[in-house]
């Protein structure tokens, strides 16, 4: 197994699993079925100046698998869409995935907003 191999898999068994890091999401690509996926939800966005206590409004960031099974092979900005609850324990809100802000053989890091 290639080193790109193992950090698929890595992603997908210890960083997506709901035990450790992540909570279930709903990924809706443009145009096709919704799904559940298991995603890392960061709600405390660090604004451009760097104050780690103030948050921009109404965007989410999210790392999901580079996945055909367990994540997305491809994103659609603008187009696609993620329900996920607004606080853990709080209300489900739809989100549109608004940018790709990273991505390698194992995740996408994609910034979401209301």
């Amino acid at each position: 197994m290639s080193f790109k191999d193992q950090l698929a898999v890595d992603a997908v068994l210890t960083l997506l699993n709901t035990d450790e890091f992540a909570e279930d999401i709903v990924y809706v690509p443009k145009g096709a079925a919704a799904r559940s996926i298991k995603a890392i939800v960061d709600r405390h966005r660090i604004t451009p100046d760097g104050e780690t206590d103030r948050t921009l409004q109404n965007q989410v960031e999210i790392r999901i698998a580079n996945h055909a099974t367990y994540g997305v092979e491809a994103v659609n900005k603008g187009g696609d869409t993620v329900i996920l609850e607004d606080r853990v324990g709080g209300v489900e809100v739809t989100y549109a995935v608004v940018d790709i802000l990273g991505q390698d053989e194992g995740m996408w890091q994609l910034l979401l907003q209301k």
